[in-house]
């Protein structure tokens, strides 16, 4: 049986759907599997919270131009899947603030949430990104959220997770304001020489068996310079400071689920090529600085796990699977 919450998902995402054109009662109440005469009802609550819904007198319901809000039903009616690794499909949860939306989701796949849940948020209270460093995370500015992934799922491998995820944040990006950023290897996306945004893979494990990754993504949205703290105002940017445009943050989420879903089901070999054709440093010289030291090379392009080829000062090729990288 169809659920409330999945009704609703069905209305919102027809309105959608239509672009700003009337959609019929009938067809809505058909689709959606309730009484025409519910369906006033029904959308009530999105038209309090600030969603243009109109019904005209004619029989039929539009949807205008929404503000920077979301709800889950938005986010489910847009991003309908395939009975694939996320059957029945993604399943959102969109907070005010958190504390890290990677935790959350951990935390609740500790607890047996299935693949595909989505925790975003407003606002990060302690956002992170790699090696502990801090993501700055200012309520209603920027895309905050993590995605679960468990075994069974495509590229369950970390290194293949975090290619397809930064091709799929570079997509998703391309399809809302029109410009591909560049990826900087391993987890950066990067417009006009600044950081636009960044992905951070956490894996945890029972004995030698994988039980769950977790994705993190943030993303500048609608941040002028001065929403950045001095330290990292020079070093970032934001899609709104990149076009000049103000996106509404539950679009890039949808974007960006739709580009995840199709490059979760697509040949790694085909989001590699992708990928080597959108870096930023590959066939570059660069230095890497790991665990294990400084290594110097040039980066030649990306293995079958999506560890990093390297060519080193004496011509040998290693892989080097995490590290951070400055072009010399």
């Amino acid at each position: 049986m169809t659920s409330t919450r999945q009704q609703d998902a069905i209305l919102l995402g027809m309105l959608f759907a239509a672009c700003g054109e009337r959609v019929l009662r009938s067809d809505l109440a058909r689709a959606a599997g309730i009484a025409p005469g519910e369906l006033e009802h029904r959308l009530a609550p999105y038209l309090e919270a600030g969603y243009p819904i109109e019904l005209h007198p004619q029989g039929g319901v539009s949807l205008g131009e929404p503000p920077d809000i979301w709800c889950a039903e938005e986010i489910v009616g847009r991003c309908p899947t395939r009975e694939t690794f996320f059957a029945p499909g993604w399943d959102p949860v969109l907070l005010a603030e958190t504390s890290s939306t990677n935790d959350v989701v951990r935390e609740q796949a500790r607890n047996g949430a299935r693949a595909g849940f989505v925790v975003a948020a407003s606002r990060q209270t302690r956002g992170r990104g790699r090696l502990g460093r801090g993501w700055e995370s200012p309520p209603g500015l920027g895309l905050y959220l993590s995605i679960l992934l468990r075994p069974g799922s495509p590229a369950m491998d970390a290194g293949q997770l975090i290619i397809l995820s930064s091709v799929s944040a570079a997509e998703a990006v391309e399809a809302l304001a029109g410009f591909r950023p560049q990826i900087k290897w391993p987890n950066d996306l990067v417009a006009d020489g600044r950081k636009l945004g960044g992905l951070l893979i956490e894996t945890e494990r029972e004995g030698a068996e994988l039980s769950f990754a977790v994705l993190g993504i943030g993303l500048n949205v609608r941040q002028i310079a001065d929403d950045f703290s001095p330290e990292v105002r020079s070093l970032a940017t934001s899609l709104h400071l990149v076009t000049g445009r103000l996106y509404r943050r539950a679009d890039l989420l949808v974007a960006l689920l739709q580009a995840l879903e199709r490059r979760l089901d697509a040949p790694f070999a085909d989001t590699r090529q992708v990928w080597e054709a959108s870096s930023l440093t590959l066939g570059q010289r660069v230095t890497l600085t790991t665990v294990r030291g400084r290594k110097y090379g040039q980066a030649l392009g990306l293995d079958e796990s999506g560890a990093l080829l390297l060519r080193g000062e004496s011509g040998e090729i290693e892989t080097v699977t995490a590290g951070d990288m400055q072009a010399v």
